[in-house]
């Protein structure tokens, strides 16, 4: 038993793929969420919704709370320093380099575990053990002059609803697990993405190789290393497979009584 952050060979945790506190706040007390699978037989029923496994040793889960998820996990629900627009949400003193980090480790984790929750979220070892150094080394440099960022690009929207009738209390209280999809072209290489208090949070894995493209290509959204950052209001209707599984929640709900 290994720990697959340090390669420490002290006794594992049962580590959460899904930071607790998020699962937590989902759950407003109760303790189960209502799960709904995005297929034509599955019927909506209630779940623990709490995957976690033996990954990490007790430093290393402690390491990844002290530095990341204390952080990560409190800045879209805290008022301070947040200013609402009509088309963004304004941040500031925003620590980019600990909550783009909070974010790769959840991406991490979920490659790096056996659950079949997350079996669809698969990375290479290569890119894997990449994730895992600059988590370890609390940065995001590869070498003197490329960064993790300039390969993983992350976007950040706020999803909302003004033309469908979703309430956002509705939107805000979803959980849309970790998915992954192709991009447009094969330059856009893969996406994966998961949605949590009315934030889509995407990864973008590119395939560029100009150097030049590299460092300079941005993205909708994309989180860049400023205190002060603009995070884009998006329709629903204007995402997908967001749309797609607020349609199948909806038509679920009607359909189904929830067991």
């Amino acid at each position: 038993m290994v720990c697959k952050l340090c390669g420490g060979k002290d006794p594992l945790q049962k580590s959460h793929i899904i930071p607790k506190s998020y699962l937590r706040g989902l759950k407003q007390g109760n303790g189960q969420l209502v799960s709904i699978v995005c297929d034509d037989e599955s019927p909506p029923k209630k779940v623990n919704s709490d995957p976690k496994e033996k990954l990490l040793c007790r430093n290393c889960e402690q390491f990844i709370s002290d530095n990341y998820e204390k952080y990560g996990t409190r800045l879209f629900k805290s008022s301070q320093g947040v200013k609402k627009a009509r088309r963004y949400v304004e941040l500031n003193g925003f620590k980019y380099t600990e909550y783009y980090l909070f974010l790769i480790s959840i991406l991490w984790r979920a490659s790096v575990s056996t659950l079949t929750t997350f079996s669809n979220i698969e990375l290479t070892e290569r890119v894997e053990d990449a994730l895992a150094s600059c988590i370890r080394n609390k940065s995001i440099k590869i070498n003197t002059s490329l960064k993790l960022d300039h390969f993983v690009r992350i976007s950040v929207l706020r999803v909302i609803d003004t033309k469908c009738g979703v309430d956002d209390d509705v939107i805000q209280s979803a959980f849309l697990h970790l998915g992954v999809e192709a991009g447009k072209t094969p330059k856009e290489g893969l996406i994966y993405y998961f949605m949590i208090n009315g934030f889509l949070i995407c990864y973008h894995f590119g395939t560029e190789t100009d150097l030049h493209t590299i460092r300079t290509k941005r993205l909708a959204g994309q989180l860049l290393n400023r205190s002060q950052i603009r995070i884009p209001k998006v329709e629903i209707s204007d995402l997908k497979q967001v749309h797609d599984a607020f349609d199948n929640a909806y038509n679920k709900s009607k359909s189904h009584a929830i067991k």
